[in-house]
């Protein structure tokens, strides 16, 4: 319910009070009826009544016993009985705490079980006030020190947590006991906790039971700490157990232990889950929420009698529930040692399939979608266990598919958690493409399952160790167990470059950096962590070799398994493998000069034609620069590796020589004058490479040759295209070479390149979308294209390859996009046919692989009739084609259905999902047409999409994905004064959004008549 709602609500209460209106005549107050009272007896009339409400509160709060039936039923809106309390033996027999995670607590200050009322408007306020806290105080400072003391440390959690759906009071009922080891003498317990309410904390001693005395709590929000100062200093070496029962809203942010919903014929139903990562499980339960802070867990979860629970580890028994009826406890295994963000729990009414110790899990009517999962599922598991020489070590591991999900999936240890879109394949429904996405992202969480979550970073500053290899195993763990799809070749255009567009910025931040607080945390979740660690581990793997690095990375697992790591403890393991088989390399010397300085470097070959010697040189490759002469200008370690026209080896991707963090070398190069010269052999090395003028006439030469083009790697040719494009939009090489570089793609039919030329042009197209010589542009693309789409041909067939398939959709996608009559009339008839069908939520006979090329070009070309249509279709739609939708729903060219469109992603009734909100906002901000809308729309209703996300990262997407097209100086300063005045706190990836709006400032104010130029003059060459 939003603002504007509650205090209508509000209002109305107040009108509808039933007592008689009170008159206020000379001092005294007098009723309707005649009654008249002094002013010292209705103050003291009131204070009594106040005092005796009062005392009437805190009888029933602290004597009234829990009814033993317990009935949700009789759960009313604002309050829910506290349905378990953690409870420990405290009688004189002092027995040892059980294993089982049956721990029984008996209290003997509370002869009988209190009931503890759960105030919803109580753990509202907490919730509020440390969202305004966080979220709205830009004044307020981080501490510096917001990472916990080291004095304890837990070794075992018991925890017992219980959802309730009631709407309008979605809620949680837990119970921890902590087992923790003191390490140096304190009297103060430090720990985490968010929006949770403690109804009861006590801390023993673990060998006797006795009861320590508690002097205070206190809460320090903006850390959010909870600090138990004690009157004894705890001792070095002995354990002792804190325990706390609490309460907390089943919140509907997708992070923490979040409430989610599904429609099942007509019927709402809910579930509710968990995503902790990266600081969020302090949301569920008081914890060390820190990565180092390992632990082992005990779980039981209590759910109601028709729905069915997880966790990490597998259930071990059930029993009826002690407190409510119609509910059962589900007992699990105790875990292995595991960070607080791994933990993971979910409850749902939803079926599963299995094979072996494998299961996939999903709601009914998508569950057969899940079947591809679990197939390839298991064959990935299979693959990494080899992989690593490390057995996987849990007993199970189940996938779950979410209706609500804020990433795409989450890693927990032997429970990953999904986006419908990243498990579910439905043949007829999902595109070739989606299969692949969902293989991938299925091997990225498995490969988690060590690194990550077997050795876990000590500290987010390594990040990039999980999600990094995650990314690079993904294409190594689905290339091998479906070698027809060619996943490596993707590899280059995803996590290389892909990733050099934002690491190019100023505002990019190191592979290993420091975070202080859990917003930056945040912010590193991002295509550095991801994709340049993943490019930097493959560079790494062809300088040591696959049997060095695959050595390498299995002694390291288990000299720290189960524990934590840093980079260097990799570096270290890898440097011994190399050391051992006669590799002399010092790992840790050439990886820290890439993880531990910002950016990546441009290397500049200029050959010296009559010495026969070549100039290496390197600077750090920016779009903007800002260096000054002042600072120290940052130098890599380089792996060079090349070939010529004369050798063409392109096989040989080890380094033939370094730059060993130094800015030039000279060499000796006996290459032929007429010869081209390659250097980074199937861009194995994360840099560009700029070449003399006469090198780059000699590739454009070959490469414009229909004949010999292929003489060149299909990968170098792509990175030929990608080097050349982006060096002449940093002013490094002028844009007609560049162009006549990309021009080469008229014959040129592999995926790669003309994935990577597409993208790159993609960029001027949004830099003249807006301009009078958008036309000259079109007609050059449209060319280009020509030969390709013919070949490709609109009609898919049943054996073509993954890459075929998307190769056909970008082909044809950029042909719609200047309105290809071909297109147009496939379209049109296409959709038509499909909108005037008797059942079109059932039959639809538009291929899969085209149809969001086809819905995207109907509404385009339409109005509000086939806007309408396709919205329609949203409640009905299978995962996949609900993904399809809502990006094409922003292809419309009328200004008041964009609006709308926006209007309804931020209203809870519209059927649109907050994981899929920054999906609408890109999808309309994707369009000349619709990106001033949306920037206009977020400026105007900031305060409102602050309030309904409350989550930074959301918000730092929505503003990325609505200024990616400015490129006017009053945009960039209507930019700028809008992040000053309402979202300066969103921290680095804001500045990112600044910097990246004015380099197209620059970009537009430097090239923009020489493009126009070209274009005119290029076309007119072929009289267009």
């Amino acid at each position: 319910m939003d603002q504007t709602s509650q205090l209508g609500r509000a209002n109305g209460d107040l009108s509808m009070q039933t007592h008689e209106p009170l008159n206020v005549v000379d001092g005294t107050t007098k009723t309707e009826r005649g009654i008249i009272l002094s002013k010292p007896l209705v103050l003291f009339i009131f204070v009594i009544f106040v005092l005796t409400l009062v005392t009437s509160s805190l009888l029933v709060y602290n004597f009234a016993a829990c009814p033993k039936t317990d009935q949700l039923a009789n759960v009313t809106k604002y309050e829910l009985c506290r349905v378990a309390e953690a409870k420990l033996s405290l009688n004189e027999t002092n027995k040892d705490i059980p294993k089982d995670r049956n721990i029984e607590v008996n209290d003997k200050k509370s002869a009988t079980e209190r009931n503890i009322a759960i105030s919803k408007n109580e753990i509202e306020k907490v919730k509020d006030a440390e969202g305004k806290d966080v979220m709205n105080d830009t004044n307020l400072e981080t501490p510096k020190e917001f990472r916990l003391p080291q004095n304890v440390k837990p070794e075992n959690y018991y925890l017992n947590i219980t959802p309730f759906f009631l709407e309008n009071n979605f809620t949680f009922q837990g119970e921890v006991t902590i087992l923790l080891t003191v390490f140096n003498e304190t009297n103060e317990i430090i720990f985490h906790g968010v929006d949770l309410v403690f109804r009861d904390l006590k801390l023993l001693t673990e060998k006797d039971r006795r009861i320590i005395d508690i002097l205070k709590t206190e809460e320090d929000k903006l850390r959010q700490f909870h600090t138990v100062t004690v009157r004894d200093k705890l001792e070095v070496g002995m354990q002792y157990l804190l325990i706390i029962s609490y309460s907390g809203i089943l919140n509907d942010d997708l992070h923490g232990f979040y409430r989610s919903s599904y429609e099942d014929g007509g019927v709402r139903k809910w579930i509710a889950v968990t995503q902790f990562q990266a600081m969020d499980a302090r949301r569920a339960f008081p914890c060390w929420d820190e990565p180092a802070m390992k632990a082992r867990f005990t779980i039981t979860i209590g759910r109601p009698a028709n729905m069915t629970s997880l966790s990490n580890m597998n259930s071990i028994k059930q029993s009826p529930h002690d407190r409510v009826e119609g509910y059962i406890n589900d007992f699990y295994e105790e875990s292995l040692p595991m960070s607080t963000y791994l933990v993971a729990f979910a409850v749902t009414d939803f079926s599963s399939k299995s094979k072996d110790t494998f299961s996939v899990w999903a709601r009914d009517k998508v569950l057969p979608a899940a079947s591809f999962a679990l197939e390839i599922g298991s064959k990935i598991l299979k693959f990494l266990e080899n992989y690593y020489d490390i057995k996987f070590p849990l007993p199970k591991i189940d996938m779950i598919a979410l209706p609500d999900f804020k990433n795409g999936a989450m890693e927990n240890w032997g429970l990953l958690t999904f986006r419908e879109i990243a498990m579910l394949y439905q043949q007829g429904v999902s595109a070739t493409m989606d299969k692949v996405h969902v293989a991938t992202v299925v091997a990225h969480e498995i490969a988690h399952q060590w690194f990550g979550n077997l050795v876990t970073p000590s500290w987010w500053r390594d990040l990039w160790l999980n999600e990094g290899f995650a990314t690079y195993v993904e294409y190594v763990a689905v290339d091998a167990v479906e070698k027809s799809w060619n996943l490596t070749e993707l590899c280059i255009l995803d996590q290389v470059h892909n990733v050099f567009q934002l690491d190019a910025l100023n505002s990019s931040h190191q592979l290993s950096v420091d975070v202080t607080a859990s917003e930056e945390t945040d912010a590193i979740f991002d295509k550095i962590s991801y994709g340049k660690g993943a490019a930097l581990l493959r560079m790494l793997n062809h300088i040591l070799t696959d049997d060095i690095f695959n050595a390498g990375v299995t002694n390291y697992l288990k000299s720290k398994m189960y524990g934590n790591a840093e980079q260097k403890d990799l570096w270290a393991a890898l440097t011994a493998v190399a050391t051992q088989r006669n590799l002399k390399i010092d790992v840790a010397v050439v990886m820290d000069s890439w993880t531990l300085q910002t950016g990546f470097p441009v290397l500049t070959v200029n050959r010296d034609y009559g010495n026969q010697q070549i100039k290496f040189s390197q600077e750090r490759f920016v779009l903007i620069n800002e260096t000054s002469s002042s600072q120290q200008a940052p130098l890599w370690w380089i792996p060079v590796s090349y070939t010529t026209a004369s050798e063409q080896d392109f096989r040989s991707t080890r380094p033939k020589f370094w730059l060993e963090g130094v800015q030039s070398v000279v060499k000796d190069f006996p290459v032929k004058n007429e010869d081209w010269l390659i250097v980074n052999i199937q861009e194995t090395g994360f840099y560009r490479v700029n070449y003399d003028t006469r090198n780059w006439q000699l590739l454009t030469a070959v490469l414009n040759d229909k004949n010999r083009f292929q003489e060149i790697h299909v990968i170098n040719r792509a990175q030929i295209v990608d080097d050349a494009m982006n060096l002449a939009l940093t002013g490094r090489l002028d844009y007609k070479t560049a162009l006549d570089v990309v021009s080469y793609l008229a014959h040129e039919r592999s995926y790669v390149p003309w994935k990577t030329g597409l993208s790159a042009l993609g960029y001027i197209d949004t830099m003249l979308s807006n301009g009078e010589h958008y036309v000259e542009y079109g007609i050059y693309v449209d060319r280009l294209l020509q030969g390709a789409i013919r070949d490709v041909g609109w009609d898919i067939r049943e054996d073509e390859s993954v890459i075929t398939a998307q190769h056909r959709v970008d082909l044809w996608a950029s042909a719609c996009h200047f309105e290809n009559p071909d297109c147009i009339q496939n379209a049109i008839i296409s959709f038509k046919n499909w909108s005037t069908s008797p059942d079109p939520d059932r039959f639809n006979d538009i291929p899969v692989d085209v149809r969001g090329i086809v819905y995207c070009m109907a509404l385009r070309l339409g109005g509000v009739s086939e806007w309408q249509f396709a919205l329609d279709r949203l409640p009905a739609a299978a995962p996949a084609e609900r993904h399809r939708l809502l990006s094409v729903l922003g292809c419309t060219r009328t200004p008041h259905l964009l609006r709308r469109y926006l209007d309804m992603s931020l209203r809870n009734d519209s059927g649109i999902r907050k994981q899929d909100v920054v999906r609408v906002f890109s999808a309309v901000s994707n369009t000349a047409i619709g990106q001033p809308i949306s920037f206009s729309f977020i400026r105007e209703n900031w305060q409102n999409i602050r309030t309904y996300f409350g989550s930074i990262s959301t918000l730092n997407h929505i503003v990325k994905v609505v200024t990616r097209r400015l490129n006017l100086q009053h945009e960039y300063e209507e930019l700028k004064r809008f992040v000053s005045e309402s979202c300066s706190d969103l921290g680095r990836p804001v500045r990112q959004v600044l910097e990246t709006v004015h380099a197209n400032v620059q970009w537009r104010k430097r090239n923009y008549q020489t493009i126009v130029d070209w274009l005119q003059e290029v076309n007119k060459k072929y009289k267009v």
